[in-house]
Parts: C-alpha cells; structure tokens; sequence
C-alpha cells in the first residue's frame, strides 16, 4: 500500500518538476534509511551475491521506475499504475518452474491477476481520461511496462537474498539506483528541487524506502509466485487517489478489469 502513495505523488510531482529529479531525491532518503537500516541491524559483512543482487535491483528501479514515474506524469493515472502490476508476471514464472506448488483457488487467483492486468493494458486506449502535456496515452502504457518489467526484476533479486543480507541488499539497490540517476541529472544539467518540492519529495523518498523494505521482506516469506502477486496489490491505491483526487473517471470494462485483477490477489490470499 505505501507503494500505492508513492506512485501517486511521485507522477503527481513530476508533472511540475523533472522526473530525474524527483527519483533522485527518492533515492536519496532510501540510501539515507538503508544506512540506518545497516547500522541498526547490524547485520555481516556484504557479500558478492547480495551485492550483485542489489546492483540488478538498482539498475531495474532506475530505469523502471523513472519510465513509471514519467508514465504517470504524462498519462491517465487510473490507467497506467495497474500496468505495473503486470510485473508479476516474472517472478510467478520463475516460481513455477522452481516448482512452487500454489493451490487450485490460488492458481485461478495468478489466471485471474495477470488476466485483469492484462486487459486493463489492452482497453487503456480507449479511456475517457486525457493525457497530460505533451505525452500520448500509448507512450505512457509503453511506459507503464517498462516499469513493469522493471518490478519483475526487483521481485526476483529481492527473493534472493539471504536473511541477514536484507539490509545490505536495500542500501547497494538505494545506492547503485540513486548513481546512475545522478549521472543522468549532472549530464542533462537537471535542476534540484526547490524548498517546497524538497520537502514532498523527501517523504515520498521515506514512505518509498519503507515500501523497499516491506516488499523485500514479503518475497522472502514464502513462494514465490503467491507473495509477488500479492506485493502486486498496490496499484489500487495509485487508482483509488487518481479517481477521488484527480476526478479520473474509468469505462464500465475497465473497472470490471481491475475488480478481475484484485479479486484474483484475494484468492491467492484466500487460498
């Protein structure tokens, strides 16, 4: 759910600044709390698995979420935010074939998830809600799965790691995210956040941490292809804060796809 806040005032803010900008002062608190997490814990050295892993999750959350961010700045959020969900659609793969042996009701829960998913993707343009600026309603779908993808790739390198390479795991992953997205600002000569954006964006940067943290622990709590999908859940909140906030209004096929989608999580859960 703290991923569901964070995507809507993250697109929301990058409507006004840079999105460079905003993920690399998301990024910044996240190595800032890693640190602290690092510390408190106390947890061993890092080794060279984790480090790897949190390098791939860096890498996905840069480019991932910043095409997110940017799909939800430029396109109708009720739209684009579900789309993400469908990264799922990765590590319930790779769970599969490890051999994860989900239930039947939980089985027809991953069908119907992704099927949900899926066909929010397939009916996004034909949706009342208009773009914003300059960006097209297909851009930002292509977008939306680039973030996906990206979130598939963070399921996986998070459900990895090793028990007591959860903290060290979460700062390489803040780090590593937050260099490449300062390469890309000092290169582009990107301005920083004034005052007031300062502040939004550093508790957009906390509250995203948290989600790290949170994410990274309910991956590691069970199989694989159950707990991602049910990670997968937070897009509603993104959709929820779009249409009461942002008067986003959705087609009758659209909300039937999304209610798929989230009924499917709560089979899983059920099962």
């Amino acid at each position: 759910m703290a991923w569901g806040v964070v995507d809507f005032g993250a697109g929301l803010k990058a409507r006004e600044v840079p999105v460079f900008t905003v993920m690399g002062g998301i990024l910044l608190m996240g190595s800032l709390g890693a640190i602290v997490a690092v510390l408190v814990t106390q947890s061993p050295s890092l080794d060279g698995e984790t480090a790897l892993l949190g390098l791939a999750a860096g890498a996905a959350t840069a480019v991932g979420l910043t095409a997110f961010y940017r799909g939800l700045a430029i396109g109708p959020m009720s739209i684009v935010a579900p789309i993400s969900a469908a990264g799922v659609i990765v590590p319930v793969a790779v769970g599969l074939a490890r051999g994860d042996q989900p239930s039947t009701a939980q089985i027809l829960g991953i069908v119907l998830a992704i099927a949900g998913m899926c066909a929010v993707v397939a009916y996004s343009q034909d949706s009342d809600v208009p773009t914003v600026g300059q960006g097209s309603r297909l851009a930002a779908v292509g977008l939306g799965v680039l973030g996906a993808l990206g979130l598939g790739v963070f399921f996986l390198s998070a459900e990895a790691v090793g028990d007591e390479q959860a903290p060290w795991f979460l700062l390489v992953g803040q780090l590593s995210a937050g260099l490449i997205l300062g390469v890309v600002i000092l290169a582009r000569n990107i301005p920083l956040p004034n005052g007031s954006d300062r502040l939004h964006i550093a508790g957009l940067g906390g509250l995203s941490f948290a989600a790290w943290a949170l994410s990274t622990a309910a991956v590691r709590s069970g199989e694989l292809s159950i707990t991602a999908t049910v990670s997968s859940l937070y897009p509603i909140i993104t959709v929820l804060l779009a249409v009461g906030v942002m008067g986003e209004a959705l087609r009758r096929v659209q909300v039937a796809a999304l209610a798929t989608a989230f009924g499917g999580v709560a089979l899983i859960v059920a099962g």
